[in-house]
């Protein structure tokens, strides 16, 4: 690849039909030979280490629209918005902000960056401003989220600057004490056994929802949650517990006014069978994916390198064929072409050529569940040593449809264009080519 960490961006187009049919489109190696992948680099800001975190920035949903990276850097904290026009080349939207002005003074690790379902927000969560989330509505402010506020009461091990374990975005029913005001999907945060909600617009010395989970006599440890819907227009949380490696899920309700003890810790909704749990006791930067309304896929890994990929049914936490084990997993993204979807996985520090260098394996989701052979992967056909291609994966909505993006050593690729291991197309070019 042979890139300097400089701004920079890659972009050309072929100008004959042969050079295009030599292309091969899940490596790469000179991306001055290729139209179906961009590069960019580091902007000129503090970060030492930008793009330890992309998510999709904001979607008009208008089908000419182009498409917009949230992108996180570290040492110091930093948010960028890289913007995709129609023809696919990228640029900087406004100036990189410091998220030390919003009292975020280092990023968390692994970072927990989220975008709402429902809308053009992300969030950030992190250590910071006695406990904080920073969130940006698609037109690069951000502004600051409080978790939560010292409460005695509440018997937990979560205190103010905990880093967090594990959030997502959940839709809740109408906010307590505002009847009539339902809100867009909100994020809850996890630490130790607790969650937290984010509910704005409280009456004022209203303290946030805090909930003690329960599973009985068994110890709580929520390294990652999910939503999935729920009865009465609002979502049912999905917890991964990592002190036995179970699939539980709450009722929604308890999720927008918990009280604290002594009232009832809230419990699962019923008890899934030992032998149906995950083979894996999950680690901090787990993820519970949605795939539809029926199915979430639980995207594991250890400190000591083992992973897990499976599909499980929210609706009994039984999972839905075998799982993928392939180590060093780091992130997962669900991907989403016509009536099938894909599981994007990167793992920043997989082999390629005897190189630890990164590479990204897609696998096909079907009907039995996840297909445990990898139907494409994307890589560095001449990689550099820690790179940490796949450090951080994404989709992002672009002109309609959906492209991968991946993240890897100061730098970011988005796949305007894709095909299988086959020949065949995983989607077609995506960008208006003249």
């Amino acid at each position: 690849m042979r890139r300097t960490t400089t701004t920079m961006t890659t972009m050309t187009f072929l100008l004959a039909a042969s050079t295009l049919a030599a292309c091969n489109w899940t490596k790469f190696d000179d991306l001055a030979d290729e139209t179906w992948v961009n590069s960019t680099g580091k902007p000129d800001v503090k970060s030492a280490d930008w793009g330890v975190a992309i998510t999709r920035g904001a979607d008009t949903g208008d089908s000419g629209a182009s498409g917009t990276l949230a992108i996180i850097g570290a040492g110091p904290g930093t948010y960028s918005e890289l913007k995709y026009n129609e023809s696919g080349s990228s640029h900087f939207e406004n100036t990189s902000l410091a998220l030390a002005a919003q009292g975020i003074m280092t990023v968390d690790s692994p970072t927990i960056w989220l975008s709402s379902p429902a809308s053009s927000e992300v969030a950030l969560v992190t250590t910071g401003n006695a406990g904080s989330i920073v969130v940006a509505n698609g037109t690069h402010l951000l502004s600051v989220r409080q978790l939560f506020t010292t409460n005695t009461s509440l018997e937990s091990s979560a205190t103010i600057g905990t880093t967090p374990d594990a959030a997502t975005y959940m839709q809740p029913a109408e906010f307590p004490g505002l009847p009539g005001i339902t809100p867009t999907p909100q994020p809850i945060v996890a630490v130790a056994d607790v969650v937290m909600g984010t509910i704005i617009n409280l009456p004022s010395n209203t303290k946030q929802p805090a909930c003690k989970l329960a599973d009985g006599s068994n110890q709580m440890q929520i390294r990652a949650l999910g939503a999935t819907p729920g009865a009465g227009g609002t979502d049912d949380v999905l917890v991964w517990n990592g002190k036995d490696g179970r699939l539980l899920r709450y009722d929604g309700s308890v999720f927008n006014g918990c009280l604290p003890p002594p009232a009832p810790q809230p419990q699962p909704q019923f008890q899934p069978d030992l032998a149906d749990k995950p083979a894996l006791l999950p680690g901090k930067g787990s993820q519970i994916l949605s795939i539809d309304d029926s199915r979430v896929l639980l995207a594991g890994h250890t400190d000591s390198g083992d992973s897990l990929l499976q599909v499980f049914a929210t609706d009994t936490l039984k999972p839905i064929g075998n799982p993928v084990t392939t180590a060093g997993l780091r992130q997962a993204a669900i991907l989403a072409i016509g009536a099938t979807s894909y599981v994007v996985a990167g793992y920043p520090t997989a082999l390629v050529d005897t190189t630890v260098s990164g590479q990204v394996l897609i696998y096909r989701i079907g009907a039995t569940g996840l297909e445990t052979a990898q139907v494409a992967s994307l890589y560095d056909a001449q990689p550099e040593g820690n790179q940490s291609f796949g450090r951080s994966v994404a989709v992002m909505p672009y002109r309609g449809k959906s492209v991968i993006a991946v993240a890897a050593d100061n730098e970011v690729f988005v796949y305007f264009q894709a095909k299988l291991e086959d020949g065949s197309a995983l989607y077609d070019e995506t960008r208006q080519v003249k």
